[in-house]
This record gives C-alpha cells, structure tokens and sequence, in this order.
C-alpha cells in the first residue's frame, strides 16, 4: 500500500490522541483528520536526527528516514515503511529536522 494510503487507513486509529473532558471528542477528531488532511503531500523522502527523550528501538543521535505524508509550518507527519509506523520531525529548516520519539497514530503524532 503506498504512503498515503497507509495514512489513509490509519486516520481511525485514536490510540493515544488526548482529549481533554471540556472536548467533544467526535468534533476533536474529526477537526483532526481535516487538518491532516489539508497538509497532505505528495510523499517525499525524508530524515531527522533522533533528539532525547528518542524512540524506545532507534538511540539518540541516530537518522531515521521516512516519507513525508503531510507538513505544516515545523511539522512533518512520516510514514517509516521499515517499522510501518508514524512519527514527527519537527523543524524550520528540512535539512535540519529533530524526531524527539513521538510515534504510532497518524491522529496521535499530528495531535503532538
């Protein structure tokens, strides 16, 4: 399945998404998936350095890559094929990009 796809098919995983009691998490969610999905992008490589606290299996320091499904000013959602995951880069600059360990659910990382 391509990148897209994969995020796609994942945009109903909520494992993890924090909604706070004064939400309402139908409305939360579904704002949600609209803003991803007006980010989305045509999937393009890309790679960040793993700043602390870093992932449980990738140490710090270390240069994850992945493929880019969809960025707003700062942020990039990717799609690491190899793990079949998500996670967030952040940053300015996407030669200078930090992955700070945020992984798992499209919703989850886009809501980090």
């Amino acid at each position: 399945m391509s990148p897209l796809g994969k995020l796609e098919s994942a945009l109903c995983d909520t494992n993890g998404v924090y909604i706070g009691a004064e939400q309402n998490a139908e409305e939360y969610l579904a704002a949600l998936r609209s803003d991803i999905r007006s980010h989305v992008c045509e999937p393009f490589q890309l790679s960040a350095t793993v700043m602390a606290p870093g992932f449980p299996d990738v140490p710090v320091g270390s240069v994850p890559t992945g493929q880019c499904v969809a960025f707003r000013e700062g942020y990039w959602l990717i799609y690491e094929s190899e793990k079949d995951r998500f996670l967030c880069f952040w940053g300015t600059d996407r030669n200078s990009l930090g992955a700070h360990g945020v992984y798992g659910s499209p919703l989850y990382c886009w809501s980090a």
